[in-house]
């Protein structure tokens, strides 16, 4: 057999193997931004270990200028740059269909809130409260502490409507921090309506579980706190980061603090279905 493979020529192992005979002499062109993403795309996977290649290529776009995608994908899977799934901390729920409800129509529209919790390095749980506005979503805050009480999340939301101005809607789940009657009353005070998920319906909330979903996937998940405050700084700064720097698919490509400040100035910019099913 090694004999007959020896003795055959070129046309008849290429007609064997189904190649073509010009490609075995053929030679590669030379790719000079070939080099430079080589370069590149290793350190961008650093700075930003939680972005895909699609992302990415919003980054390589600014260096680089005009680039197709499908170049960065070649090399980002050349070099082996793909995402790795996290070993998750705790057994996620299995998705359920949305339901269709309030949606946000303009800025300050709606508010959403509702906790995450994690632990410090000590092994001590502390929770998060977020509050994402949902037409522009921006994280207007990312709060840690040991625990949170209803005077807590009021202080927070009376701090928030000084910087940002006061919601009409303010969307959460049953938690007793949000049910409790001091949160009531402050909202009829200001005439903000409370908009509350059913219990064990985490779908209705679906802003807020996509805003956890995403710092979990790009903050949590990949460090561990060696102290609340500790916490508490690099819960701004991913905040800070979030809202000035990680662009949304949902905005245009754009970063919430980009988009929040073209709302400001020229009106509502992406038009969003209204209310279906509850009063506005």
């Amino acid at each position: 057999m090694r004999d007959l493979i020896r003795d055959a020529s070129e046309r008849r192992i290429c007609a064997v193997v189904t190649w073509c005979r010009s490609s075995l002499r053929r030679t590669p062109a030379d790719r000079p931004r070939d080099e430079q993403l080589k370069a590149l795309l290793p350190a961008l996977a650093r700075q930003m270990p939680r972005f895909g290649f699609r992302r990415i290529t919003d980054e390589v776009r600014d260096v680089l200028g005009s680039i197709g995608k499908n170049t960065v994908q070649r090399l980002w899977q050349l070099l082996h740059l793909q995402v790795k799934p996290h070993q998750r901390k705790r057994a996620g729920r299995k998705p359920r269909a949305v339901l269709l409800g309030l949606r946000a129509l303009h800025l300050n529209h709606v508010w959403c809130l509702d906790f995450m919790k994690d632990w410090t390095l000590g092994g001590r749980s502390f929770r998060m409260l977020s509050v994402v506005d949902e037409y522009t979503r921006e994280c207007l805050a990312l709060v840690a502490a040991w625990s949170f009480t209803a005077a807590d999340v009021v202080a927070l939301l009376e701090w928030l409507g000084h910087q940002h101005g006061s919601p009409v809607h303010l969307r959460s789940d049953n938690g007793p921090e949000f049910i409790a009657h001091e949160v009531a009353r402050w909202a009829d005070a200001l005439g903000v309506r409370l908009v509350r998920s059913e219990p064990a319906s985490p779908w209705q909330n679906p802003f807020s579980e996509s805003f956890h979903s995403r710092a979990r996937d790009e903050f949590t998940e990949g460090i561990v706190f060696g102290s609340l405050a500790e916490a508490e700084v690099l819960c701004e700064a991913f905040r800070k980061w979030y809202n000035t720097a990680r662009r949304h698919s949902s905005l245009g490509r754009q970063t919430p603090a980009a988009f929040a400040a073209k709302v400001r100035t020229s009106g509502p910019v992406f038009g969003q279905p209204g209310l279906v099913g509850a009063a506005a």
